[in-house]
């Protein structure tokens, strides 16, 4: 399944989860990821750190691409995705790991929902 969601985020299936549960506005997801800048440099992997990443879903605590990518996916599910800058750090970047107005190529799969 390749799918572009509104604007111009870009999510392709890597492997199909349950089908069955997704996150809603409000919910806690665990994911793990790998999170690269267009250039393939890596900036993040939660799987080398053997601990995934928990947020809550749509609270603002994560930004904008994030959670419209996420709301896509059932639990099991894995993505690769691209975060146009708009629906990354715009142009802020974040100081020292990702600079200002860069897109970020994020794979990213769905743990868990509470």
């Amino acid at each position: 399944r390749v799918g572009r969601m509104p604007p111009a985020i870009e999510l392709q299936i890597l492997r199909a989860g349950d089908g069955q549960y997704y996150p809603k506005q409000g919910e806690t997801v665990a994911v793990h990821y790998t999170m690269s800048l267009s250039n393939g440099k890596e900036v993040d992997n939660t799987y080398k750190r053997r601990q995934p990443f928990r947020f809550k879903v749509s609270s603002g605590q994560v930004v904008k691409g994030w959670d419209e990518a996420v709301k896509q996916l059932s639990v099991g599910e894995k993505a690769s995705c691209i975060f146009p800058s708009s629906y990354a750090y715009s142009g802020k970047g974040f100081p020292g790991l990702i600079p200002p107005r860069s897109d970020l190529h994020v794979t990213l799969e769905l743990v868990s929902i509470t």
